[in-house]
């Protein structure tokens, strides 16, 4: 596991008890861990705003109680940073897509939620694992320690920049103005063509 502040791995040991017995009501949770009720109530409140665990509806007879349940995003999130996790992503796959909160996000990404599951949960580990990175690269790119030029990354969020509309009109008049400009964006641009172009051929 990665150096954690305390704050951090209680978030961690509370949405990892919410995966091994949950969807968890605040008050199950509390039964089941060693933390105090507004400690909590604390972090969930903050793992539910990350995206991290959503609310589950809750199959208890009688009065109902608001219980969570873990997003994709919370499982990318954890996949590396407790072995736990890692080593039992496909248990944990066949273990929530018996819930139809789990099912709809699987169902958005494409995953066969009804047909093979065998062949799901082995392709399910291979996404948590490459959308961790992901997740790991876009932590390195926010603390300043990516292995990203600094010229990728200005055109990244020059991109990102350009749909707003009060930065559309400047990209374009710099675009069009600075020639070293454009011809970056152009190459760039161009490779991404290109690499996606050779992709879809290989698999269409």
């Amino acid at each position: 596991m990665m150096d954690m502040s305390t704050s951090e791995k209680t978030s961690l040991d509370i949405f990892r008890t919410i995966l091994d017995l949950g969807p968890l009501s605040l008050y199950s949770a509390n039964s089941k861990t060693k933390f105090p009720i507004g400690t909590i109530h604390r972090h969930i409140k903050q793992l539910q705003k990350k995206g991290m665990i959503k609310v589950y509806e809750s199959k208890i007879k009688g009065r109902k109680k608001i219980q969570y349940g873990p997003t994709l995003y919370g499982l990318i999130y954890y996949y590396k940073q407790d072995k736990k996790i890692e080593s039992l992503i496909q248990n944990y796959f066949l273990l929530w897509i018996e819930h139809k909160e789990f099912q709809k996000e699987l169902e958005k990404e494409g995953f066969d939620v009804k047909g093979d599951l065998k062949k799901s949960k082995t392709i399910f580990q291979k996404y948590m694992k490459y959308f961790s990175a992901v997740e790991d690269q876009l932590e390195k790119i926010k603390h300043g320690d990516s292995v990203i030029s600094r010229d990728i990354l200005i055109l990244i969020s020059s991109a990102l920049l350009s749909s707003e509309p009060q930065y559309q009109k400047l990209w374009q008049e710099l675009y069009q103005n600075l020639p070293g400009m454009r011809k970056s964006l152009d190459e760039y641009m161009k490779n991404m063509i290109s690499s996606y172009k050779s992709f879809k051929r290989k698999y269409n």
